[in-house]
């Protein structure tokens, strides 16, 4: 009995203290194990980083990609925009040689605009207002 209670004893202090052993192989295996941590443990941060580049650059290839596409469209649109522009410039700078067709034009998209969403009379009194306001300059 006293010599199990004694046995237990050591084993339970060698396995508290792993560097109480005097055997010198024993004593140096923590560093051998902590320098291979120390390789996996690059290894892996240097692994995640490969990873994390890889999925960074899919990601830029993918996003300039639909810029450009997105950039090449609204060019065309700003384009057509500036034309469409200059051609209403073109017409207001000689407004006063379509005058009845802009107050006729006002009246009309305005008046049938409050007519549809207000009824006849709203719509008659928007329509005169609108070729009031064609007409004013």
């Amino acid at each position: 009995g006293d010599l199990d209670g004694a046995s237990n004893k050591i084993s339970i202090s060698i396995m508290a203290d792993p560097q109480a052993s005097s055997d010198p192989a024993a004593a140096s295996s923590p560093r051998k194990d902590k320098s291979n941590d120390n390789d996996l443990l690059l290894q892996s941060i240097k692994q995640f980083v490969s990873v994390a580049n890889v999925g960074l650059a899919s990601f830029e290839e993918a996003s300039h990609e639909t810029s450009s596409t997105f950039v090449s469209r609204l060019t065309g649109i700003a384009r057509q925009a500036r034309f469409y522009g200059a051609r209403a410039m073109a017409t207001y700078e000689h407004r006063g040689q379509y005058g009845p067709q802009i107050v006729a034009g006002s009246a009309v998209v305005v008046g049938g605009a409050f007519a549809l969403r207000r009824g006849k009379f709203p719509g008659a009194l928007g329509a005169g207002v609108a070729g009031g306001g064609g007409f004013g300059d």
